[in-house]
């Protein structure tokens, strides 16, 4: 890690903490943006924290229409003050983090339709920073490369550089990587400029990989030999399909379906044993009853969520991760790994350790 490290040591310290090229760009913009599709997720953590986030959502001046829409834009600066405001006000100093835990690939909506198709690591990371105001205005992605290691770091405009906003682009990153590349490829090192918190078992969870507390950036750390890392079923023609999408085409937003909010209030209530119906329904905001007959009108139904839910976080925690079974097991919900082996070979045909080798075998 010599090369990289020591170039983020030299260079000066507004440089890592936001007045880089990104500064220069928004200084000409008056009122920096951030994407509705950024607080994905927002709602249901709240709840699940013990908040409610109307009400949040109200003292900062925020319409809860503005959810409605992915595409919606608006001044950033009251969001980042409210997630804040969320982690104050329940006394959960990884809220950020909750809300990355929600996200998933296909989250990215249009983009993840490129970045499925780039050819390499380092291409992808190239991407998501080209792309970036595809969610916000407030974030780069900046690559320093050194002949054996490079780092990625996260720079926030000046006057952004708040906790949450940042754990929520670290953890979404991180999440978004780990997911498209199935395990072929993680950072070594995942960097927090902020000090260790008290329980480091939030981190420890989301994050496969070492933490470094106390750090000169916000970002990640791998050997610049990984970043030739293939990218699965990559197609240069369809990622040239992809660009052009996203740069020609207006992007117009759909109204989330009641089926994606279940899906990221199951995904929270899971590791604790607490996926129930009551549960997952007031986290939401219904009654039971209601919640299902939503459910119903789409098509779906409470078991069905909760089943395709395990299997997602399942497939994606066996494949991307290298955690043990056990662990995998308690994200799910699970006591012990007897049950959740029962139930994968019911669901996989086959057992978690040998669907996870298959898996790797096939990308061999």
């Amino acid at each position: 890690m010599t090369d990289a490290r020591n170039s983020m040591g030299d260079r000066p310290a507004n440089a890592v903490h936001g007045a880089s090229s990104l500064g220069a760009r928004t200084r000409g913009q008056s009122v920096p943006e951030i994407r509705a599709a950024s607080l994905q997720g927002f709602i249901e953590t709240a709840y699940f924290v013990g908040l409610d986030p109307f009400e949040l959502m109200r003292r900062f001046g925020i319409s809860p229409s503005f959810l409605d829409d992915p595409e919606n834009r608006r001044a950033a600066a009251p969001v980042t003050e409210m997630l804040e405001r969320a982690a104050a006000d329940s006394s959960c100093d990884h809220f950020g983090l909750l809300m990355a835990q929600c996200r998933t690939f296909a989250s990215l909506g249009p983009l993840s339709l490129l970045l499925q198709h780039l050819r390499t690591v380092g291409d992808i990371l190239e991407a998501l920073n080209q792309y970036r105001r595809l969610m916000n205005d407030i974030f780069t992605l900046e690559r320093i490369q050194g002949e054996d290691s490079s780092v990625f770091c996260w720079i926030v405009a000046p006057g952004f550089d708040q906790r949450q906003i940042v754990e929520l682009a670290m953890g979404a990153g991180y999440r978004i990587m780990t997911e498209l590349l199935r395990g072929r490829w993680a950072p070594e090192l995942v960097h927090f400029r902020r000090s260790a918190p008290a329980d480091l078992r939030p981190f420890e969870r989301f994050f496969s990989v070492p933490i470094e507390f106390d750090s000169k950036f916000d970002g990640y750390s791998c050997p610049t030999a990984s970043l030739d890392t293939a990218v699965p079923h990559s197609d240069a023609a369809m990622a040239e399909n992809a660009r052009r999408l996203l740069e020609l085409m207006p992007l117009a937003g759909e109204h989330a379906p009641i089926s994606d909010a279940a899906q990221r209030a199951i995904t929270l209530h899971l590791p604790s044993g607490g996926a129930r119906l009551e549960s997952v329904a007031a986290n939401l905001g219904m009654n039971p009853r209601t919640f299902q007959r939503r459910l119903a009108l789409e098509g779906s139904s409470f078991e069905a969520m909760l089943n395709a839910t395990r299997r997602d976080v399942a497939v994606r925690l066996l494949a991307g991760t290298a955690k043990p079974i056990g662990f995998v097991a308690e994200m799910l919900g699970y006591a012990g790994t007897g049950a959740f082996s029962r139930w994968f070979l019911s669901e996989f045909g086959q057992s978690p350790s040998s669907w996870r080798k298959a898996q790797r075998e096939l990308l061999i």
